[in-house]
Protein backbone atom coordinates (compact mmCIF):
# COMPACT_ATOMS: atom_id res chain seq x y z
CA UNK A 1 0.00 0.00 0.00
CA UNK A 2 1.23 3.54 -1.14
CA UNK A 3 2.97 5.02 2.81
CA UNK A 4 1.55 8.13 2.13
CA UNK A 5 -2.28 6.77 1.91
CA UNK A 6 -0.98 4.94 5.42
CA UNK A 7 -0.54 8.22 6.73
CA UNK A 8 -3.51 10.21 5.99
CA UNK A 9 -5.88 7.30 7.20
CA UNK A 10 -3.71 7.57 10.19
CA UNK A 11 -4.21 11.24 10.52
CA UNK A 12 -7.61 10.93 10.04
CA UNK A 13 -7.95 8.58 12.61
CA UNK A 14 -6.62 10.32 14.91
CA UNK A 15 -8.81 13.29 14.10
CA UNK A 16 -11.60 10.74 14.98
CA UNK A 17 -12.90 10.87 11.31
CA UNK A 18 -14.19 7.94 9.35
CA UNK A 19 -12.83 6.18 6.19
CA UNK A 20 -12.48 4.15 3.72
CA UNK A 21 -10.33 2.45 1.31
CA UNK A 22 -10.48 1.42 -2.44
CA UNK A 23 -8.95 -1.23 -3.96
CA UNK A 24 -8.77 -2.50 -7.12
CA UNK A 25 -8.60 -6.42 -6.78
CA UNK A 26 -9.09 -7.07 -10.41
CA UNK A 27 -8.87 -5.57 -13.68
CA UNK A 28 -8.25 -6.67 -17.35
CA UNK A 29 -4.92 -6.37 -19.06
CA UNK A 30 -5.98 -3.63 -21.97
CA UNK A 31 -8.34 -0.66 -21.90
CA UNK A 32 -8.28 -0.12 -17.75
CA UNK A 33 -6.46 3.16 -16.23
CA UNK A 34 -5.80 1.30 -13.09
CA UNK A 35 -4.49 -2.15 -12.87
CA UNK A 36 -5.00 -4.38 -9.70
CA UNK A 37 -3.69 -3.07 -6.30
CA UNK A 38 -4.63 0.45 -7.03
CA UNK A 39 -5.78 2.26 -3.83
CA UNK A 40 -7.98 5.40 -2.95
CA UNK A 41 -8.53 6.55 0.34
CA UNK A 42 -12.30 8.53 1.04
CA UNK A 43 -12.72 10.32 4.24
CA UNK A 44 -16.23 10.93 5.83
CA UNK A 45 -16.23 14.10 4.39
CA UNK A 46 -15.88 13.02 0.56
CA UNK A 47 -11.84 14.22 0.60
CA UNK A 48 -10.19 11.79 -2.01
CA UNK A 49 -6.10 10.53 -1.79
CA UNK A 50 -5.00 8.12 -3.96
CA UNK A 51 -6.82 7.16 -7.41
CA UNK A 52 -8.33 4.24 -9.03
CA UNK A 53 -8.74 5.88 -12.16
CA UNK A 54 -10.21 8.96 -12.29
CA UNK A 55 -13.37 9.99 -14.25
CA UNK A 56 -17.04 9.30 -13.51
CA UNK A 57 -15.51 5.24 -11.95
CA UNK A 58 -13.53 6.83 -9.35
CA UNK A 59 -16.24 9.28 -8.81
CA UNK A 60 -18.78 6.54 -8.30
CA UNK A 61 -16.45 4.72 -6.21
CA UNK A 62 -16.00 7.62 -3.95
CA UNK A 63 -19.82 7.70 -3.46
CA UNK A 64 -20.03 3.87 -2.57
CA UNK A 65 -17.15 4.53 0.24
CA UNK A 66 -19.08 6.90 1.95
CA UNK A 67 -22.30 4.62 1.66
CA UNK A 68 -20.00 1.76 2.88
CA UNK A 69 -18.65 4.46 6.03
CA UNK A 70 -22.42 5.36 6.59
CA UNK A 71 -23.18 1.24 6.97
CA UNK A 72 -20.12 0.52 8.01
CA UNK A 73 -20.27 -2.56 5.39
CA UNK A 74 -17.60 -3.63 2.99
CA UNK A 75 -18.77 -4.21 -0.96
CA UNK A 76 -17.69 -5.54 -3.85
CA UNK A 77 -18.36 -3.25 -7.08
CA UNK A 78 -17.83 -3.71 -10.63
CA UNK A 79 -16.98 -0.88 -13.34
CA UNK A 80 -16.94 -0.91 -17.39
CA UNK A 81 -14.88 1.14 -19.59
CA UNK A 82 -16.82 -0.25 -22.90
CA UNK A 83 -18.26 2.74 -24.12
CA UNK A 84 -21.42 1.88 -23.17
CA UNK A 85 -24.48 4.61 -21.72
CA UNK A 86 -22.83 5.82 -18.64
CA UNK A 87 -19.73 4.32 -19.21
CA UNK A 88 -16.03 5.46 -19.56
CA UNK A 89 -14.63 4.47 -23.18
CA UNK A 90 -10.90 3.20 -22.32
CA UNK A 91 -12.23 -0.66 -22.73
CA UNK A 92 -11.76 -2.95 -20.04
CA UNK A 93 -13.66 -3.50 -16.53
CA UNK A 94 -12.08 -3.40 -12.72
CA UNK A 95 -13.40 -4.92 -9.87
CA UNK A 96 -13.44 -3.03 -6.82
CA UNK A 97 -13.33 -3.98 -3.12
CA UNK A 98 -14.73 -0.98 -0.99
CA UNK A 99 -13.18 -1.46 2.93
CA UNK A 100 -14.63 1.15 5.48
CA UNK A 101 -12.97 1.82 8.77
CA UNK A 102 -13.85 3.85 12.24
CA UNK A 103 -12.10 4.87 14.99
CA UNK A 104 -12.33 2.11 17.51
CA UNK A 105 -14.43 4.27 20.67
CA UNK A 106 -12.04 4.61 23.78
CA UNK A 107 -13.31 3.75 27.50
CA UNK A 108 -11.35 5.23 30.32
CA UNK A 109 -11.74 4.13 33.50
CA UNK A 110 -9.52 6.45 36.21
CA UNK A 111 -8.98 4.35 38.89
CA UNK A 112 -8.36 0.91 39.29
CA UNK A 113 -10.51 -0.33 42.22
CA UNK A 114 -13.43 -2.92 42.70
CA UNK A 115 -15.77 -1.65 40.54
CA UNK A 116 -13.18 -0.88 38.03
CA UNK A 117 -12.21 -4.61 37.32
CA UNK A 118 -15.79 -5.73 36.31
CA UNK A 119 -16.44 -2.78 34.58
CA UNK A 120 -13.16 -3.00 32.78
CA UNK A 121 -14.47 -6.45 31.20
CA UNK A 122 -17.11 -5.41 30.35
CA UNK A 123 -15.82 -2.95 28.24
CA UNK A 124 -13.31 -5.02 26.85
CA UNK A 125 -17.02 -6.70 25.76
CA UNK A 126 -18.31 -4.18 24.64
CA UNK A 127 -15.82 -3.51 22.34
CA UNK A 128 -14.38 -0.37 23.52
CA UNK A 129 -10.46 0.38 23.29
CA UNK A 130 -10.14 0.15 27.61
CA UNK A 131 -7.54 2.24 29.28
CA UNK A 132 -6.82 2.43 32.95
CA UNK A 133 -5.75 5.13 35.33
CA UNK A 134 -4.39 4.78 38.75
CA UNK A 135 -2.27 5.80 41.34
CA UNK A 136 -1.37 3.02 42.99
CA UNK A 137 1.26 0.43 41.30
CA UNK A 138 -0.46 -2.29 43.17
CA UNK A 139 -3.63 -1.69 41.13
CA UNK A 140 -2.41 -0.13 37.75
CA UNK A 141 -0.99 -3.38 36.67
CA UNK A 142 -1.09 -6.00 34.11
CA UNK A 143 -1.43 -8.75 36.83
CA UNK A 144 -4.65 -7.39 37.78
CA UNK A 145 -6.10 -6.04 34.11
CA UNK A 146 -4.42 -8.38 31.76
CA UNK A 147 -7.77 -7.74 29.49
CA UNK A 148 -6.92 -3.53 28.98
CA UNK A 149 -5.20 -2.00 26.11
CA UNK A 150 -3.69 0.50 28.45
CA UNK A 151 -2.91 0.90 31.89
CA UNK A 152 -1.13 4.09 33.23
CA UNK A 153 0.19 4.23 36.82
CA UNK A 154 0.55 8.21 37.64
CA UNK A 155 -1.60 11.12 38.81
CA UNK A 156 -5.41 10.57 37.69
CA UNK A 157 -5.78 14.28 36.64
CA UNK A 158 -2.40 14.77 35.30
CA UNK A 159 -2.42 11.60 33.51
CA UNK A 160 -6.31 12.67 31.97
CA UNK A 161 -4.97 16.11 30.61
CA UNK A 162 -2.20 13.98 27.82
CA UNK A 163 -5.13 11.85 26.39
CA UNK A 164 -7.01 13.33 23.34
CA UNK A 165 -10.87 12.81 24.00
CA UNK A 166 -12.94 12.86 21.00
CA UNK A 167 -16.41 12.82 21.02
CA UNK A 168 -15.81 9.03 20.92
CA UNK A 169 -14.69 9.04 24.20
CA UNK A 170 -16.23 7.40 27.38
CA UNK A 171 -14.56 8.90 30.28
CA UNK A 172 -16.13 6.90 34.07
CA UNK A 173 -14.27 8.18 36.85
CA UNK A 174 -14.21 6.03 40.29
CA UNK A 175 -11.02 6.76 41.88
CA UNK A 176 -10.43 5.45 45.42
CA UNK A 177 -11.23 9.16 46.97
CA UNK A 178 -13.61 11.68 46.42
CA UNK A 179 -10.73 14.30 45.67
CA UNK A 180 -9.44 12.58 43.14
CA UNK A 181 -12.91 12.40 41.38
CA UNK A 182 -13.31 16.10 41.61
CA UNK A 183 -9.68 16.17 40.17
CA UNK A 184 -10.47 14.04 37.51
CA UNK A 185 -14.18 15.63 36.90
CA UNK A 186 -12.46 19.51 36.62
CA UNK A 187 -10.22 18.20 34.08
CA UNK A 188 -12.30 16.59 31.42
CA UNK A 189 -15.49 18.79 32.29
CA UNK A 190 -15.17 21.18 29.29
CA UNK A 191 -13.83 18.03 27.03
CA UNK A 192 -16.06 17.19 23.95
CA UNK A 193 -16.70 13.24 25.36
CA UNK A 194 -18.91 11.37 24.40
CA UNK A 195 -19.80 10.54 28.38
CA UNK A 196 -18.29 12.09 31.49
CA UNK A 197 -19.57 9.83 34.71
CA UNK A 198 -18.63 9.52 38.38
CA UNK A 199 -19.52 7.38 41.02
CA UNK A 200 -21.06 9.39 43.72
CA UNK A 201 -24.04 10.16 45.84
CA UNK A 202 -26.64 12.57 46.34
CA UNK A 203 -24.75 14.55 48.50
CA UNK A 204 -21.56 14.23 46.84
CA UNK A 205 -23.04 15.80 43.59
CA UNK A 206 -24.48 18.86 45.70
CA UNK A 207 -20.51 19.34 46.95
CA UNK A 208 -19.00 18.65 43.99
CA UNK A 209 -21.35 21.25 41.66
CA UNK A 210 -21.17 23.63 43.95
CA UNK A 211 -17.44 23.71 43.78
CA UNK A 212 -17.66 23.31 39.80
CA UNK A 213 -19.82 26.74 39.70
CA UNK A 214 -17.12 28.20 42.13
CA UNK A 215 -14.57 27.39 39.43
CA UNK A 216 -16.79 29.33 37.34
CA UNK A 217 -18.13 25.93 35.12
CA UNK A 218 -20.84 26.49 33.58
CA UNK A 219 -24.61 25.00 33.65
CA UNK A 220 -24.29 23.86 30.43
CA UNK A 221 -21.12 21.95 31.09
CA UNK A 222 -22.61 20.65 34.16
CA UNK A 223 -25.30 18.73 32.57
CA UNK A 224 -23.43 16.69 30.21
CA UNK A 225 -21.97 14.61 33.80
CA UNK A 226 -23.42 11.56 34.56
CA UNK A 227 -23.57 12.00 38.34
CA UNK A 228 -24.63 9.28 39.96
CA UNK A 229 -23.78 7.40 37.03
CA UNK A 230 -25.45 4.09 35.73
CA UNK A 231 -28.94 2.96 35.41
CA UNK A 232 -31.18 2.40 38.20
CA UNK A 233 -31.39 -1.14 38.50
CA UNK A 234 -30.81 -2.03 42.53
CA UNK A 235 -27.82 -2.48 42.05
CA UNK A 236 -25.33 -3.01 44.89
CA UNK A 237 -22.24 -5.67 44.39
CA UNK A 238 -19.29 -3.93 42.70
CA UNK A 239 -19.86 -5.86 39.90
CA UNK A 240 -23.92 -5.26 39.24
CA UNK A 241 -22.39 -1.20 39.87
CA UNK A 242 -20.41 -1.79 36.91
CA UNK A 243 -23.15 -3.24 35.22
CA UNK A 244 -25.66 -0.28 35.57
CA UNK A 245 -22.58 1.90 34.46
CA UNK A 246 -22.06 0.02 31.43
CA UNK A 247 -26.01 -0.40 30.63
CA UNK A 248 -25.74 3.59 30.75
CA UNK A 249 -23.17 3.97 28.52
CA UNK A 250 -24.75 1.48 26.10
CA UNK A 251 -27.87 3.03 26.16
CA UNK A 252 -26.04 6.49 25.07
CA UNK A 253 -23.61 5.03 22.64
CA UNK A 254 -27.05 3.90 21.13
CA UNK A 255 -29.08 7.23 21.62
CA UNK A 256 -31.97 5.68 23.39
CA UNK A 257 -31.19 8.09 27.10
CA UNK A 258 -30.19 11.33 25.25
CA UNK A 259 -31.82 14.28 27.58
CA UNK A 260 -33.93 11.91 29.81
CA UNK A 261 -32.95 11.37 33.65
CA UNK A 262 -35.73 8.21 33.96
CA UNK A 263 -33.56 5.58 34.25
CA UNK A 264 -30.62 7.41 36.60
CA UNK A 265 -29.63 5.90 39.75
CA UNK A 266 -31.45 6.33 42.67
CA UNK A 267 -29.12 6.60 46.37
Amino acid sequence: MDHDLLIKALHAAQKGQKYAFATVVESTKKGTPQKAGAKMLVLDDGTIYGTIGGGRNEKAAQKECLESISRQKSRYVTYNYFGREGESVCGGQIKVFIEPYSVKEEFIICGAGHIALPLSVLGKMLNFHVTIIDNRRSYANAKRFPHVDKIICGNHAKSLRKIKITDKTYIMIVTQGNEFDFECLKEVIKADAAYIGVISSKAKKIKFFNRLKKADITQKHLNKIHIPSGLDIGAQTPEEIAVSIASEITAIRNQTLIGTDKFKVKN
